[in-house]
């Protein structure tokens, strides 16, 4: 299961998940020394205003964030703290904890167990069941824990919301640990599934990115698998396993190979990196990819400046925040797009582009593209 620490109903929370469980019966006015939360806690607190009355919490967080901002072709690496303050109502339904919030007309929530029942001063938690207007759905619930067995709680108490990370062994570990992704059927990925629209000419879809090779395809209203996405795209595949795929589209044959993976997440953002290589007897095609944040001045410079992936950034109510960038990337992505299009006759929508940095596609003898 992935694991990124984000905002999840106004209130700052792991992206991680468990299963319903059966919440305890017993009343008590809790504290955070009654729910284990001592001067030894390790985990993240966050200052929040409990209003049990009106079933309410605001929290106020603070985080801090790498920029690389850029002005009349300077450029300077700072660090911004950044305060937010959020605000979630609460309900209980049976044994279970939901933070609410609204979208369209209809309300959310986000689903704790394993609490003292009806008291929000307890120690909750995370559920994967989700809340949709007044019935909770178990259905889809993913497992209990994270890759590594752990699993995240969080302890209300009237000005403070613990969130401790617990291992399989009851020990907490730090919350801001790195989590690697652990999808690894590379070759029955979203990114096959975007090869395979642009070997059909496919030039206004979504172009292969690099950090769709970690997740399901998509086809039609939701994710589904590669086999059945090739069924309908009037590709055969020959043979499969998750590092490798051969396929026959057009009458021509492909063999696509991913012979390096790696997606990882942690507080300030993740790092993806991808090496593809596609052959064929039109030609062959290979990508190095690699996507991270700007962590040091090194990376905040004009040497690199071809790498920035540079963007006017707003605050929440649209003020100018600054321009610049908070990541950046290495490798070939353009020119394998490019070399997608070239292997099956189609204009190359990236002829322009930073030619002088290399040329993946190597033996290409059609005589069609640019």
């Amino acid at each position: 299961m992935n694991f990124k620490l984000g905002l999840i109903c106004g209130i700052v929370v792991p992206c991680s998940m468990a299963i319903l469980a059966c919440g305890n019966d017993s009343s008590s006015n809790a504290s955070a020394s009654d729910n284990g939360v001592g001067s030894g806690f390790i985990g993240e607190k966050i200052p929040i205003v409990l209003d049990e009355a009106n079933r309410s919490i605001t929290a106020y967080s603070t985080r801090k964030e790498n920029r690389c901002v850029v002005e009349n072709e300077s450029y300077e690496f700072v660090t911004e703290t950044q305060t937010s303050q959020s605000q979630r109502n609460y309900t209980f339904v049976g044994d279970t904890l939901v933070l609410l919030y609204s979208d369209e007309g209809h309300t959310y929530g986000q689903v704790y167990v394993g609490g003292k029942r009806d008291q929000v001063k307890s120690k909750w938690k995370l559920s994967t069941c989700r809340y949709a207007d007044d019935s909770i759905d178990c259905s889809d619930a993913a497992d209990a824990n994270l890759t590594d067995g752990s699993s995240f709680y969080y302890t209300f108490t009237q000005d403070t919301l613990y969130i401790s990370r617990i291992d399989a062994q009851g020990n907490a570990i730090d919350i801001y640990a790195p989590d690697v992704d652990d999808y690894d059927d590379y070759a029955g990925s979203e990114f096959v599934h975007q090869v395979f629209e642009h070997l059909e000419m496919y030039v206004s879809g979504n172009t292969p990115a690099p950090w769709n090779a970690f997740e399901k395809p998509w086809y039609g209203n939701g994710k589904t698998e590669i086999d059945s996405v090739a069924l309908k795209m009037n590709v055969t595949i020959v043979s499969r396993d998750k590092n490798h795929i051969s396929f026959v589209y057009d009458g021509t044959s492909y063999e696509l190979n991913f012979t390096h993976a790696f997606h990882q997440w942690y507080n300030s953002g993740s790092r993806v990196e991808l090496d593809v290589t596609l052959t064929s007897d039109k030609g062959n095609c290979s990508l190095n990819y690699m996507h991270d944040v700007i962590d040091s001045p090194e990376i905040c410079s004009a040497e690199h400046a071809q790498d920035l992936e540079l963007a006017t950034f707003y605050s929440n109510n649209d003020s100018l925040l600054f321009y610049g960038a908070k990541d950046y990337h290495v490798g070939n992505h353009e020119e394998f797009i490019s070399c997608l299009h070239k292997l099956n006759g189609a204009p190359d929508l990236y002829q322009l582009y930073k030619k002088s940095r290399g040329y993946p596609c190597e033996n290409y003898t059609g005589d069609k593209g640019v």
